[in-house]
C-alpha cells in the first residue's frame, strides 16, 4: 500500500503550498507575535499538535502544580535531543496558559477539569538577549535576567523597583522577589 492511498495528505501538501519555514519552530517568535500561524494562533496550534503521552505528561504535571494554591514552585528541564518536543511542549504550554479560561482550548492535551482559575505567564527567549543590555523595552533597559523579569511582571515599575538589583553580577534578595 502506498502512503497516498494509506493517509490522505494535508491540503497545502497536496497543493504543494507547504511553506517549510512552518517546520522551524521558535519560540522568541511565538512570544514576539512573529511566528507562523501554525504556531501563533491558538486554535490552529491545537489542531495541529498530537497529543503524545509525553507532551500530555508534561503539561499536566506543570498545571496540576499551577492549580495547587500550597505548591511552592518547581524547575522543570525539557532534555530530549534535536526534534524531541522541547519548543513544542514550551509552546503548548504557553498557549495553554494564555487561554487558561477557554475551557475548550488544547483540551486533547489538557483536560479543561483541574486547570488553574489564572496564570500570569511570561516567556523569555535568553537567544535573542544582549550584552551589556538584557534586553530593551523603548528607552527603558534590562541588564539582566532578574530585571527583564521584573519589567515583564510588573512593567516599568517593576524594573524601577528591583534598581541595582539589576546587575549581572548580583541577585535580589528574597523580600525584594516576594513583592
Amino acid at each position: 500500500m502506498s502512503v497516498l492511498k494509506g493517509c490522505e495528505p494535508r491540503k497545502e501538501v497536496l497543493k504543494g503550498d507547504l511553506d517549510d519555514a512552518i517546520f522551524a519552530a521558535d519560540f522568541g517568535d511565538l512570544i514576539a507575535g512573529k511566528a507562523p500561524a501554525v504556531y501563533q494562533y491558538p486554535h490552529v496550534f491545537f489542531q495541529n499538535t498530537h497529543p503524545a503521552e509525553q507532551l500530555k505528561k508534561v503539561v499536566s504535571t506543570i498545571f496540576d502544580r499551577l492549580a495547587n494554591a500550597r505548591e511552592g514552585g518547581a524547575t522543570i528541564r525539557l532534555s530530549t535531543g534535536f526534534g524531541g518536543g522541547k519548543t513544542h511542549t514550551l509552546m503548548a504550554l504557553w498557549h495553554l496558559a494564555r487561554n487558561i479560561t477557554d475551557p475548550a482550548m488544547g483540551t486533547e492535551i489538557l483536560p479543561a477539569a483541574g486547570r488553574p482559575r489564572s496564570v500570569t505567564v511570561v516567556g523569555i527567549d535568553a537567544s535573542k538577549t544582549g550584552v551589556p543590555d538584557f534586553a530593551k523595552h523603548g528607552n527603558r533597559k534590562a541588564k539582566s535576567l532578574w530585571g527583564e523579569l521584573a519589567f515583564r511582571f510588573g512593567g516599568e515599575d517593576g524594573l524601577k523597583k528591583l534598581g541595582d538589583s539589576d546587575d549581572t553580577e548580583r541577585r535580589p534578595d528574597e523580600a525584594l522577589i516576594d513583592w
